[in-house]
């Protein structure tokens, strides 16, 4: 006969031990997900799976008819670009918050959006090519907007401007949704402390001079009951006054201005502008023929194709608001293949504008940036060779006439004080004649 086993019973020491086994793996389950929780939540880590997820599939703006709402899409932008910075191991903090109104001049409304600034503080060395890379991923609607590099206590902060593209009415639309002041890896507390006054001072505008912010216009032109054709006026040389400017910003008109790279008030003139509903474009130096440049900084022949990329680039980024660039001077430059193909492969990338200034008969701007894709047009008159008052009114009868006959014209006059006496003085007798004032973009395709 087989034996029959005895079942033995564990002692109670034993028994007590195997009971406490799973309630001690499930808390310790439970804590390594409490824990893995706070430190993704904390630190920032974030996958770059996510990160890409977020920045593709940001949706469009909502139209109701008449006005534009993209608050929601801010949003989007704002939890994108720090789902990628957290990627990063970089320490995101939220400063400041703007709620953003901007006329839409199509219907009457308003086009409303959303900004934070922020600081960035970076664990690793910060580029703007990483940057630029990810923004890519958003496929042409999120764009690095504008940078511009200062110093707090010696130390490097650059403020890198990410905007939400769209086309709005038939215009490029540019909604500046993240404002990043990076600073350099680890930086001080010194040092952060101060980009944050810098910020809020800025946001409450108390780093601004009141005393030069632009007016109302006059009043608004008035249109003719019959339109016998359209003209826009752009104002080269923009940057070195912002008393002159703000003549302009006062005339009822909408008027471009073409604000020049490394100048005293370059940023200062552009926002001036800006804020008084104008069109901001870069007036970009080029390398004149036969004479020297009247600028230090140009784009000339003798660069290689890298180098004109970059000169164009840095210079683009000082002009805050730029919808498109003309060229200053540039006689040589504007008739030269290679470097315009430079050039405009830079616009082409940052969905920019370009108007001929036609400085050169051979300049193969127009026509090349036509066939790239580049909406663009060309100057078809100086307005203000002849500086005088009554010298300039002429031109601009002049330019009337030509806007009848070819349904349209685009003028190009400088930053100067008889100019805009004459522009105001010139402007009910222009709409008597049907003529109507609007913007250089409205007439460039």
């Amino acid at each position: 006969m087989r034996q029959k086993k005895t079942r033995r019973t564990p002692s109670r020491p034993s028994r007590s031990s195997g009971s406490l086994i799973k309630p001690l793996s499930i808390l310790f389950l439970m804590i390594s997900i409490c824990v893995g929780a706070y430190w993704n939540l904390h630190t920032g880590i974030v996958s770059e799976q996510l990160a890409d997820s977020k920045i593709v599939n940001i949706e469009k703006g909502r139209d109701n008819g008449k006005d534009a709402i993209y608050t929601d899409v801010s949003q989007e932008m704002h939890e994108a670009i720090d789902s990628w910075l957290k990627t990063q191991g970089a320490d995101v903090t939220t400063i400041d918050t703007q709620e953003r109104t901007e006329k839409r001049h199509a219907t009457g409304g308003i086009i409303r959006w959303t900004t934070l600034s922020k600081t960035v503080i970076p664990t690793k060395l910060f580029t703007r090519e990483a940057l630029e890379t990810q923004l890519n991923k958003g496929g042409g609607k999120t764009v690095l907007y504008r940078v511009e590099k200062t110093k707090h206590d010696g130390k490097d902060v650059t403020e890198y401007d990410i905007a939400y593209f769209d086309m709005l009415d038939t215009e490029q639309l540019y909604l500046v949704t993240d404002k990043l002041y990076v600073t350099e890896p680890k930086a001080n507390s010194n040092v952060i402390e101060k980009v944050k006054n810098m910020i809020l001072r800025s946001s409450s505008g108390s780093l601004k001079d009141t005393s030069t912010k632009s007016p109302s216009s006059d009043t608004a032109q008035t249109l003719p009951s019959q339109i016998t054709g359209q003209l826009a006026i752009v104002i080269d040389d923009c940057g070195s006054s912002t008393e002159i400017l703000q003549k302009f910003n006062t005339i009822p008109i909408p008027l471009t201005y073409a604000v020049m790279p490394n100048k005293k008030y370059t940023a200062e003139c552009a926002e001036s502008g800006y804020e008084a509903n104008r069109k901001i474009f870069v007036h970009m130096p080029m390398q004149p023929l036969n004479i020297q440049s009247s600028e230090t900084v140009y784009i000339g022949t003798d660069m290689s194709d890298s180098k004109v990329k970059a000169t164009a680039d840095e210079m683009l980024d000082q002009v805050p608001h730029a919808t498109g660039m003309n060229n200053h001077q540039g006689s040589m430059a504007t008739a030269d293949t290679r470097l315009m193909e430079d050039v405009m492969s830079v616009l082409k990338k940052r969905r920019l504008m370009y108007l001929d200034s036609r400085t050169n008969s051979a300049s193969i701007g127009e026509q090349l940036a036509s066939s790239m894709g580049i909406a663009t047009s060309r100057n078809n008159l100086f307005i203000d060779n002849d500086a005088d008052v009554s010298s300039v009114k002429n031109r601009l009868r002049q330019a009337g006439q030509i806007a009848k006959n070819n349904g349209s014209a685009i003028v190009i006059g400088h930053c100067r004080l008889n100019t805009a006496q004459a522009i105001r003085e010139m402007v009910g007798e222009l709409n008597k004649e049907g003529i109507d004032i609007v913007f250089a973009t409205d007439l460039m395709q």
